[in-house]
């Protein structure tokens, strides 16, 4: 049997369950398998779901050990159970540490994935070898992950980054600053609304000259330039990373942003890892000698 063992990395998200391997490195070995979740997955399909994937994926490493897995969830993840789980309700208030204990075949580690996602991409991507670093996550919803002195910073009750709740205009952040924000930046634009309609489409609008779509774009902009402006002046990273679904349209917003942190000296960028970031920060939950 090969000496060299892998980590396994595994993406707990609302519509599917994403594992992969990845080398002490950080790099992603072969691909990144999928399980499909919902609303109705609960605490024996995420057991079932996740010893299909990694006999799956023991199949694929040609002999090579399984060290340790390492899981991230859209959720705020307590010392005995994860709540906030919208997307996935039937786990809120699991304890799914013990739940992976059970579950793994190795040691196992659980983050949010917001952290995961920064902590991927400040030892492995845009960010390698810096060690004060924000990842903020744009998508369904908004994440922010940070890095202090290059670990994951979780704060006293395990709520830091928690950014999606910020009060903002008699609101929650997250109704602005994701794609379902955008939709509704695009209505109170006046833009049409058809069925379905999500922020991509609106992106496309917006690169065709659609006036409402691109105001819908530029109020977004101005939003997130808020939020890393706050990340800034609290945390002073040494450099903000950006990524999510919502990243493809950076052309959209990207250049209001830059003008609004015209001030500031901290850099903004965009992620290097991409889709593969969150499973390979949480497979680096377990690799020691990041740094």
């Amino acid at each position: 049997m090969a000496s060299e063992g892998y980590f396994l990395g595994v993406d707990l998200g609302g519509t599917q369950m994403r594992m992969g391997a990845v080398s002490p490195d950080g790099r992603l070995v072969g691909d990144v398998l999928s399980s499909p979740t919902g609303r109705e997955f609960g605490v024996e399909t995420l057991r079932g779901g996740l010893t299909e994937l990694t006999d799956r994926m023991r199949a694929t490493l040609n002999g090579h050990n399984i060290q340790a897995l390492g899981l991230g969830i859209a959720g705020a993840v307590g010392p005995s159970a994860v709540s906030q789980l919208t997307n996935l309700p039937l786990l809120s208030g699991i304890d799914l540490e013990a739940l992976l204990r059970e579950t793994a075949p190795c040691p196992v580690a659980l983050e949010n994935d917001a952290r995961c996602f920064a902590l991927a991409e400040a030892r492995y991507g845009a960010g390698r070898g810096a060690r004060y670093v924000c990842g903020i996550t744009l998508g369904t919803g908004v994440g922010c992950g940070v890095i202090l002195d290059g670990r994951p910073h979780r704060g006293a009750g395990r709520q830091a980054g928690e950014v999606w709740n910020v009060p903002l205009r008699g609101r929650h952040l997250e109704h602005f600053l994701a794609g379902s924000g955008v939709v509704r930046g695009y209505e109170a634009a006046g833009g049409e609304l058809t069925a379905g309609i999500e922020a991509a489409e609106i992106a496309t609008r917006a690169r065709a000259g659609d006036a409402a779509a691109r105001e819908a774009w530029r109020s977004f902009a101005e939003d997130l330039a808020l939020l890393c402006g706050f990340a800034i002046g609290l945390v002073d990273p040494e450099l903000i990373v950006i990524g999510g679904s919502l990243a493809a349209a950076s052309d959209l917003w990207r250049p209001v942003l830059a003008a609004r942190l015209a001030e500031h000296k901290t850099p903004i960028v965009m992620s290097q890892l991409g889709a593969a970031a969150g499973v390979i920060g949480a497979a680096a939950l377990n690799i020691t000698g990041g740094y």
